[in-house]
């Protein structure tokens, strides 16, 4: 039982008795503004990266969420993507289902369970723009030289640049 829930309970139980009914009722009242401000730190707390995670039956501690490679703050439902030392191709994209220190889990292609990831070794994932792919594009293109090599780098691109149908150019 919380705190606030025993206040209520002595608010209702001896409002007839010790307290007159406007005493109860301000009772109730500093009840509810003590709650309304409890849940109000946690969302904010929450969303400053820090998660209540059960520690027993009835008892929760608050602990800091991992942080992801650009120190963003990993929630579960993100989708996590791994940053490959040297290479930026996001092959390997994961949805979170708990966190722990320096730590996410999320279920394993390679594995065919659950596993932990380290939370540094991935980044948010986000869907790739057009200007996303027109940059990669040009700093590819930059660095090509040889005529059937820019022609193979067309048609890589082109495949990923498609204009939805009906669409001008």
């Amino acid at each position: 039982m919380s705190i606030t829930d025993e206040l209520r309970t002595e608010a209702r139980g001896f409002g007839d008795y010790i307290y007159t009914s406007e005493q109860a009722h301000r009772l109730l009242a500093i009840a509810d503004r003590i709650d309304a401000e409890h849940e109000s730190a946690c969302a904010e707390a929450y969303g400053n990266g820090v998660m209540s995670v059960p520690i027993a039956l009835d008892e929760s501690a608050w602990v800091e969420l991992p942080k992801d490679a650009d120190s963003e703050y990993i929630h579960i439902g993100d989708r996590m993507e791994w940053v490959r030392y040297g290479d930026d191709d996001p092959t390997i994209v994961r949805t979170v289902i708990g966190v722990g220190f320096e730590a996410f889990f999320a279920w394993s292609d390679e594995q065919g369970r659950y596993a932990q990831y380290e939370a540094h070794a991935y980044r948010h994932h986000h869907a790739p723009t057009v200007e996303d792919v027109l940059t990669e594009f040009g700093i590819d293109w930059e660095h090509e030289s040889d005529c059937e090599d820019r022609a193979a780098l067309l048609k890589e691109y082109a495949s990923k640049l498609r204009l939805a149908e009906g669409e001008d150019a």
